[in-house]
């Protein structure tokens, strides 16, 4: 049987309150919280925050 997590991102019904996505969504908060703490100059940290965030991050400019 598939997970909560499988069944949202193929576009099934899903669970929302199940316990993987509501971490998930913990998590994502907090890296969120902690990437808008940070500062231009820190850019290494904002990198790796949103590389954790999303798997990937942004060419930097």
């Amino acid at each position: 049987m598939p997970t909560e997590t499988e069944r949202m991102l193929a576009g099934e019904p899903y669970d929302p309150t199940a316990p993987e996505l509501v971490a998930d969504r913990a998590r994502a908060r907090d890296l969120v919280r902690r990437y808008n703490a940070t500062t231009e100059a820190e850019s290494d940290r904002r990198d790796a925050l949103l590389r954790e965030l999303f798997g990937a991050s942004p060419t930097r400019r």
